[in-house]
């Protein structure tokens, strides 16, 4: 892991991340999730004619008895099913700012290594794709160790504008619906989110703002050098009352927009502006 990635992780080594689903999975491989299939064990899901399930194994003789037309009935069983992990994450240069508790980019580096964790430790599949305009980090869905693309992701410096890489990767997903995060600053337009969301919108989606308390905290009055990273463009500003009052309200404008557009699409965002907190994550996830 990077020095950067090091230092703004707060949790001990033995933190953990927790996620639930909530939808059943569909497929064959077994796994920690409620399953939309039956299978040969799991929960007692219903009783069936045997008929409907030919599976003499399956036979429960008392319910069998118990029919006044002689029917045979036969125990169906909830398959628990391994589901799919896919991890998007914006690598556009404003990510690699540090307001004092780690960049967006070091902080999201750090919540993927738990989430790839926490999925290889239950049998799900994990996926990653990290870019801007373009994917700088790829792997697709597989059951095996990700070190290699996590590795990856240190060695990457944030770059460029735009998620066009994610809204590519979320079209190629296919169908199958997997709980996909969404890692970001989401320092852009908001109609580039809706057009992620919208391809998306087969999958469960985790949206995650790694903000910064710092950009909150301007002084009164004072000289102050705002630079664009994206754009590189730099310009100096005397702060005052009016301009303060300003650049403070289109910043809760747009995070206001960010959630709202989160909400529409039934994906509640999670706001995170200090230290990555695993145990929060694990609370969202668990409770949403």
């Amino acid at each position: 892991m990077s020095a950067a990635a090091r230092a703004i992780d707060p949790a001990p080594a033995e933190a953990t991340l927790a996620y639930a689903l909530r939808w059943r999975v569909r497929g064959l491989t077994p796994g920690a999730h409620r399953g939309a299939d039956t299978g040969p064990t799991g929960a007692f899901r219903r009783l069936v004619p045997f008929e409907r399930s030919p599976d003499a194994r399956r036979l429960d003789l008392r319910a069998s008895l118990r029919d006044p037309f002689g029917g045979l009935y036969v125990r169906q069983f909830e398959q628990r099913s391994a589901a799919a992990v896919q991890v998007l994450i914006d690598t556009s240069a404003s990510t690699a700012f540090d307001g004092g508790h780690g960049s967006a980019w070091s902080r999201a580096i750090a919540l993927t290594r738990y989430v790839a964790d926490a999925a290889g430790s239950i049998g799900d599949a994990f996926g990653l794709v990290a870019g801007a305009a373009t994917a700088a980090v790829e792997r697709p869905p597989l059951r095996q160790r990700a070190n290699a693309a996590l590795d990856a992701l240190d060695r990457h410096v944030p770059q460029g504008r735009s998620i066009d890489a994610l809204i590519d990767a979320a079209r190629t997903l296919g169908l199958r619906r997997r709980l996909v995060f969404v890692l970001s600053d989401f320092a852009f337009a908001p109609a580039a989110l809706a057009t992620l969301l919208e391809a998306l919108a087969a999958h469960d989606v985790v949206p995650v703002r790694f903000g910064h308390d710092a950009l909150t905290r301007l002084p009164r009055y004072g000289l102050a050098e705002l630079a664009d990273l994206e754009s590189g463009r730099r310009r100096l500003v005397w702060i005052r009352p009016a301009l303060r009052t300003r650049w403070l309200a289109a910043e809760a404008a747009h995070r206001e927009a960010v959630a709202a557009l989160c909400r529409r699409y039934g994906q509640p965002l999670l706001d995170l502006p200090g230290a990555l907190d695993v145990e929060a994550v694990s609370r969202h996830l668990l409770e949403r």
